[in-house]
């Protein structure tokens, strides 16, 4: 597993986001064996984050963890190292007995199931409620073998497209960092690429729930568009037409209002390459540009320069702009 998705399962633990049930996989999957240093750095950082100081409680807390899974501190050099563990602990043993238990006494039994897409493809995936994803480029989802019987939580980093069988009982949840989208059943797109500015969710049919953290819940209705600006948190809702919503997974590339930064990361994820901007296109303006028969990466540059602004050269798999 990727070291940035490492990062993100624990970050969303040590904050507490996943339901009980699913914070119990996620126990399983923390004390395996393996990408042990990754999930230990990953909960240091987000640790050192925080403005929280280890007091009298957490060196007790630490102890009964120590006593339960005989660990022995004396395998930690030194005192300051010994202290710096146990500011890892201030965070995690609350969380631990709040989930019902040490997570090394649960049964590893429904296994997390990873699958990832590479720069250049798409993937079609059937969960096990029969619900459809489809995949774009560069994005990972990671979900149960087996889904809850009350929840069923799927975690996304990138871009899909679901069509979600419906469940009253048991509604179906895709996690993204900073925000989380809640169905019955219904068909949306989710776009959460980590080095995009923003984070949309758009409804096609049926309803769903969009929370962000600290803000009330909002709910889509069909041909709605969620966007979430991950520096300033602002949410903005518009009606647009979601005719071509999913159009990315038959090939197609639609860029509405879209700035040249936006266009060119969807071309290297699309077309796996890297795109060099040279020639420094303001990143203030902004397109619609539409390609519909799933052209080569030549043939859409080609249009874009007239249209942008810019000329190009390719070198084996890195694209440099200058300016014309």
């Amino acid at each position: 597993m990727e070291k940035s998705n490492i990062t993100k399962i624990i970050r969303m633990f040590l904050s507490a986001r996943f339901p009980s049930e699913t914070e119990e996989k996620v126990q399983k999957w923390i004390i395996k064996d393996k990408n042990q240093q990754a999930k230990a750095e990953a909960s240091l950082d987000y640790w050192n984050e925080l403005d929280v100081k280890a007091d009298s409680n957490t060196y007790a807390s630490l102890e009964r963890v120590n006593l339960r899974t005989g660990y022995n501190k004396e395998h930690l050099t030194g005192i300051a190292s010994y202290q710096r563990f146990a500011r890892v602990a201030a965070v995690v043993v609350p969380l631990l007995l709040l989930a019902g238990g040490m997570f090394c006494y649960l049964s590893p039994q429904n296994e997390m199931i990873e699958v990832s897409v590479a720069y250049g493809e798409q993937k079609r995936l059937i969960l096990p409620d029969s619900s459809e994803v489809w995949l774009n480029a560069g994005s990972t989802i990671l979900y149960p073998e087996t889904f809850a019987k009350d929840k069923r939580l799927v975690i996304l980093n990138g871009e899909a497209y679901f069509s979600v069988q419906k469940d009253t009982a048991s509604p179906f949840i895709v996690e993204v960092p900073q925000l989380s989208v809640k169905v019955l059943g219904t068909k949306f797109n989710v776009k959460a690429y980590p080095g995009d500015e923003k984070i949309t969710t758009t409804l096609t049919s049926g309803k769903v729930e969009v929370s962000v953290q600290s803000q009330p819940p909002r709910i889509l209705k069909p041909n709605e568009q969620l966007t979430y600006d991950k520096k300033s948190s602002d949410i903005h809702i518009s009606v647009i037409d979601t005719h071509d919503t999913n159009s990315w997974v038959v090939g197609k590339l639609i860029f509405t209002n879209a700035t040249a930064g936006e266009i060119f990361r969807t071309l290297e994820r699309h077309y796996n390459t890297t795109i060099d901007n040279e020639a420094n296109i303001p990143a203030s303006k902004r397109y619609t540009v539409k390609f519909l028969k799933d052209e080569d990466l030549d043939e859409i540059l080609n249009i874009l320069k007239d249209i942008i602004g810019f000329d190009y050269q390719q070198h084996e798999n890195k694209i440099v702009l200058t300016q014309p």
